[in-house]
């Protein structure tokens, strides 16, 4: 019976909630006395076995986030995590998947094209100031230098919020890829 209890106590701790934060207890006994064994799961995005985890920054915002893993990925595929990562303070104003996808259309590519597109990285940093810009900084035509090294009027782009604070940005999520 100690192997049966053993064996149910491995499969309570691997019967998991696939995307969520888990804590069981389970109580086998032994020998007449009770061993309490705790164990708190977490995963990255998605749930997976061994799922990433990512911190409060604009990088891990952007990923956990389910309607922005296409400017997740644009981001990873062209190797700025870094730039998302940096200490800060950054503004970023990131795309959602509807966005993207629109994008992708007009450059008339698929998904897994459009990771290897040529630009990938400039198309990234340009939602990136350095800097903190918030909703009452974006006065009507004033423009913002990108990390790319465009001019871009933040003002005149299609907002869905703005003002979240993460470690190291304040993010805007708009409706819209800069180019």
């Amino acid at each position: 019976t100690h192997t049966h209890t053993h064996a149910r106590t491995m499969f309570a701790l691997q019967s998991q909630i696939a995307g969520a934060k888990v804590v069981s207890k389970v109580v086998a006994k032994k020998q007449q006395r009770s061993t309490v064994v705790s164990a708190k799961i977490s995963h990255g995005k998605g749930g997976e076995e061994g799922g990433r985890s990512f911190n409060n920054d604009a990088f891990g915002m952007i990923c956990k986030a389910a309607s922005y893993s296409m400017m997740g990925n644009a981001i990873t595929a062209s190797g700025e995590e870094e730039t998302f990562t940096q200490e800060g303070p950054i503004t970023v104003f990131a795309a959602d998947d509807d966005a993207f996808g629109d994008f992708i259309k007009t450059k008339g590519v698929s998904k897994m094209d459009f990771v290897k597109m040529d630009g990938l990285g400039d198309i990234v940093k340009n939602h990136v100031v350095k800097g903190t810009v918030t909703k009452a900084d974006m006065a009507a035509g004033k423009e913002f230098e990108t990390l790319a090294g465009n001019k871009v009027v933040v003002a005149d782009l299609p907002f869905k919020k703005n003002d979240i604070k993460v470690d190291n940005a304040t993010i805007h999520a708009i409706k819209t890829v800069i180019v």
